[in-house]
């Protein structure tokens, strides 16, 4: 243990290593993925709280430091550290294949998340907390514009990237045409459609289209969606947040397919 926070050692920037901070984000990635874990890093004050952990660091070899808020700050390079610090090995999102072998096993209502566009860290969290939270396994993109976690969205994410996958695909047209051949439809989401939300139930394999924070998403990928739907409202306002508007449509998907039977099983 190393009580100094001049000498602590930094964040490595290896690509295959990130900082994950916050007490939940923390504590969900010691529950479910200890093994990763390379060092951790905890201010004074959060010491007793995370004391089961400090004590399995001791056990298992594996470096902690005590720090203060600063040294902290500096090390997580953010002020939202609230105390505590992990240094991790990077989760690898899937390949092309890999999503489709995942997806292709699974039985029952199944609904996945495609992103186009969306790049800002805070929404990118909020999403994978709402993955999270409605059992949603996989979000997927394309290579080049799918952003991998930043330490700030996995913070706002609650814990919730343990819980959720990413899959970068190289050829999303090809992988969304060969999900179709597995029962998924492609639901596009805009605020410029009539078709309701609510008008139909959504298809039970379904993959979700959601548009980045500010032109949404792109008219020819709308125009390979198998369906396109709004969310209803006043029109008082030209849209709704990104993630805001995700949860309304994984809340709907929930109830369509799970709420009636009373069902917890992940999506």
């Amino acid at each position: 243990m190393n009580q100094s926070p001049t000498r602590a050692r930094g964040a490595s920037s290896n690509p295959n290593e990130m900082r994950v901070y916050g007490v939940n984000a923390c504590n969900a990635l010691w529950q479910e993925r200890a093994a990763s874990i390379i060092r951790v890093y905890v201010t004074a004050d959060r010491m007793a709280q995370f004391g089961p952990l400090l004590k399995w660091c001791a056990k298992h070899k594996k470096a902690y430091h005590v720090v203060d808020d600063e040294g902290l700050a500096k090390v997580a390079q953010s002020v939202h550290h609230e105390g505590v610090l992990i240094l991790t090995q990077a989760q690898q999102p899937l390949g092309d294949d890999d999503c489709l072998d995942a997806l292709g096993r699974r039985k029952g209502p199944t609904v996945v998340l495609y992103l186009d566009g969306v790049q800002n860290p805070h929404n990118v969290g909020a999403i994978v907390r709402l993955a999270a939270h409605f059992g949603v396994s996989m979000i997927l993109g394309a290579e080049g514009e799918l952003p991998r976690l930043t330490p700030a969205a996995a913070r706002i994410a609650e814990g919730g990237m343990e819980h959720v996958q990413l899959a970068i695909l190289k050829k999303p047209k090809a992988v969304i045409t060969e999900l179709r051949a597995l029962g998924f439809k492609l639901i596009g989401t805009s605020s410029h459609v009539q078709d309701s939300l609510y008008a139909n139930p959504l298809p039970e394999r379904s993959i979700l289209v959601i548009g980045g924070e500010v032109e949404g998403a792109s008219g020819r990928l709308l125009a390979f969606c198998d369906e396109v739907r709004a969310i209803p409202g006043t029109g008082n306002v030209e849209s709704l947040n990104v993630a805001a508007a995700t949860g309304i449509f994984l809340a709907e998907f929930w109830r369509e397919h799970h709420q009636a039977g009373g069902g917890t099983a992940r999506l």
